[in-house]
């Protein structure tokens, strides 16, 4: 009967230190202001002094946080929140507090970015595309209201020029797929569209690789690229 007590008891234990590293994941979604850095990890957002140190976490209820953005100021962070089975866009300040929740749809909502002025955030949904087989692009006041969808067909990823006249955004992603180097009809490229006149043109290299996750800073467009560099 001992022995089986001690199995048991170390059965236990193993099955308890299991459950207690599920939460556990990798630094992801980094965003960047003028002086910090903010990020996930273990499904929290946390943030640090872009000089480096001891980060801080911003928020810790039961759910998963994700894509945290700062806001042109840097005083407010928007980001994805999910806490009753559906994802939708919160927003709070950069130096902690209680989430305000901006979106109320039913579908997942997935922020993107901030409007250049500060006072919209951007985000991915499928709430009008039917069947919910692609994403569009919606803005929203970050004190929440009504939507106001883009004039794109689709859109995943995207960043507004500085002067809000233009965006380099994909269209299609694979960010969420686990096609490692994937070179088929669904490989992302980045397009330049013009709200004036909407036009989009193609900016990628001519590439069967996937080109993903613009983001627009000051004259240059930096990518994350499943390209083969020789």
């Amino acid at each position: 009967m001992r022995k089986i007590f001690i199995v048991c008891l170390l059965g236990l234990i193993t099955c308890t230190n299991s459950t207690a590293q599920i939460d556990a994941g990798l630094f992801r979604f980094p965003d960047v202001s003028q002086s910090q850095i903010v990020f996930t990890y273990a499904n929290d957002i946390w943030i640090v002094g872009k000089e480096g140190g001891t980060a801080n976490k911003l928020s810790s209820p039961s759910g998963v946080e994700s894509f945290p953005k700062f806001s042109p100021d840097g005083k407010t962070i928007a980001f994805t929140g999910n806490y009753d089975g559906n994802q939708d866009v919160y927003a709070m300040p950069a130096s902690g507090g209680v989430p305000l929740r901006i979106t109320q749809h039913g579908l997942p909502d997935r922020v993107v970015d901030w409007t250049p002025d500060g006072k919209h955030i951007l985000f991915a949904s499928g709430r009008e595309a039917g069947r919910e087989r692609y994403n569009q692009f919606f803005t929203i006041a970050s004190t929440g209201g009504p939507a106001e969808k883009l004039p794109l067909a689709y859109a995943e990823f995207g960043s507004y020029s500085p002067d809000g006249k233009q965006m380099a955004l994909t269209f299609r992603s694979t960010v969420f797929r686990t096609w490692k180097r994937y070179q088929g009809g669904l490989s992302a490229d980045i397009h330049i569209f013009n709200f004036k006149d909407q036009s989009s043109e193609n900016i990628s290299s001519k590439t069967d690789f996937a080109d993903e996750l613009p983001m627009w800073y000051g004259n240059y467009i930096y990518f994350i690229t499943d390209r083969v560099l020789k």
